[in-house]
């Protein structure tokens, strides 16, 4: 009885870890399918674009404009080294096994393999950095409005703090 159960046990992890195995094997097919190596390069495109936006809204004058470009290299060298593929792969594959089932993997693959999922893929960079660019003109409306907020909540809590001060 005893050698049944080990058996039985041995069989089992056995097809966990082959169930593991395909399951791993499906999400690098996934992650390559999908190109995530370029989207992460969009990415890059996307900021260097945001960049000389960022030129433009601070008023770099041609004569900065070699101080504003040193320090818009380090910083797009920064995110480079912090944010590269290489780093990211690993919990990106983590994110999608804890969140994906084996079969929802096996279906986005079957489906970025057709047409439709190959031109959803090559679309969605531009699509994605439609939605940023869309973002970022949404919040410089915004973002006035909340900064006068602030600066009113703390005049509000200075006043209302000077009141109880006062009051005891």
């Amino acid at each position: 009885m005893k050698v049944f159960l080990c058996a039985a046990l041995m069989v089992l992890s056995m097809g966990v870890n082959a169930e593991t195995n395909t399951k791993q094997a499906a999400l690098d097919e996934l992650v390559e399918i999908m190109d995530m190596d370029k989207l992460v390069d969009s990415f890059y495109s996307q900021m260097e674009s945001s960049m000389q936006n960022m030129s433009k809204q601070m008023g770099v004058k041609p004569s900065e404009q070699a101080l504003f470009d040193k320090h818009s290299a380090e910083m797009r060298k920064i995110v480079r080294e912090g944010m590269s593929w290489q780093k990211m792969k690993p919990q990106t594959m983590e994110l999608y096994d804890r969140n994906f089932s084996e079969k929802e993997v096996m279906d986005m693959l079957a489906f970025y393999k057709t047409k439709t999922g190959q031109s959803i893929l090559k679309k969605m960079p531009v699509v994605m950095q439609e939605s940023m660019t869309m973002g970022q003109t949404m919040m410089q409306d915004v973002i006035p409005k909340i900064r006068a907020l602030s600066q009113q909540l703390t005049a509000d809590l200075k006043q209302q703090r000077e009141q109880a001060a006062k009051s005891n």
